[in-house]
This record gives structure tokens, sequence and C-alpha cells, in this order.
């Protein structure tokens, strides 16, 4: 299976744990401590309880701006060895057909842990300088750094 289908595979889970507000499902799919680098900071979500906290806060900061779908598409994708994927992905929160919050890139690392695929670490476009990411502070950026 190709890198980019994978990573696509578990975007589309991740959010559909969002989106239904299905905590057990999201903390399958990552591993802890799991390492967050924004444009403002780098964050380290150590604990169950701190993802949990952060988890709770980002679905109701969605819901507070009518968001009724997550669309991740992933934009390219690589193995890093047998059990790493590495993608940049583009994220639109939707409220219905039309755009609730800006549009916001990320690059992610991915781990295959007993056959299931985790988030290890997350590199994204927002200037969010705490876990949870509220997107309250986004960038001008429309990409990466890194990847211009």
């Amino acid at each position: 299976m190709r890198a980019s289908t994978i990573l696509q595979s578990y975007l589309d889970e991740m959010a559909k744990a969002v989106m239904n507000e299905w905590f057990e499902d999201y903390a399958a799919g990552i591993q802890l401590p799991l390492s967050i680098l924004t444009s403002s900071a780098s964050i380290t979500v150590a604990t169950r309880p701190d993802l949990e906290d952060g988890f709770d806060d980002f679905v109701a900061m969605i819901r507070s701006h009518g968001v009724t779908h997550m669309d991740r598409k992933v934009q390219a994708a690589t193995f890093q060895g047998n059990d790493h994927i590495v993608g940049v992905y583009e994220t639109r929160l939707m409220a219905d057909e039309k755009l609730a919050l800006p549009v916001f890139h990320s690059k992610m690392w991915i781990g295959s842990y007993d056959g299931r695929w985790k988030a290890i670490k997350i590199h994204n476009t927002t200037n969010e300088a705490r876990w949870p990411m509220l997107l309250t502070r986004l960038s001008p950026e429309l990409w990466l750094s890194e990847e211009l």
C-alpha cells in the first residue's frame, strides 16, 4: 500500500473520531508522548489525561465555530523505513459547505505499533503556543516554512 493511502486513511479515521467525540478511538491513534511543533512553540503532550483534556477542548472549540466536518487531504507522503511514514496535508474545517476557520497545513510523522498507525509528531502552520490547539492563532503562511 502507498504511504499517501495509509496516511489519508489514518487522517480520515482520526477526523471521524474527533467529529463523533470518540476519545478512545482518537487516543488509540496517538503515541505518547506526542510532539507538536507550531510556528510559536514546541509542545509535548505527555499523558493520557492531558491528551483527553486537549481533545475535549478542541472538540468544544470546533463545535463553537459550527464545524460539521473536517476535510484533510494528503499532499505528499513517503515511507521512512517499513513502519514509519511522514507526510504533508491540508486541513479544512467546514460548516456544511462553508469554510469555518482558515485552512492550515501540517506535516505528520506516524508509526506502526502492534499493527496500528499512530501519530508521533506533528508540525503545523498555526501559531498556537499551548495544548490544546484551539486554532485561535493561525499563521498567515500558506505552507510550512521548511517545505518552501
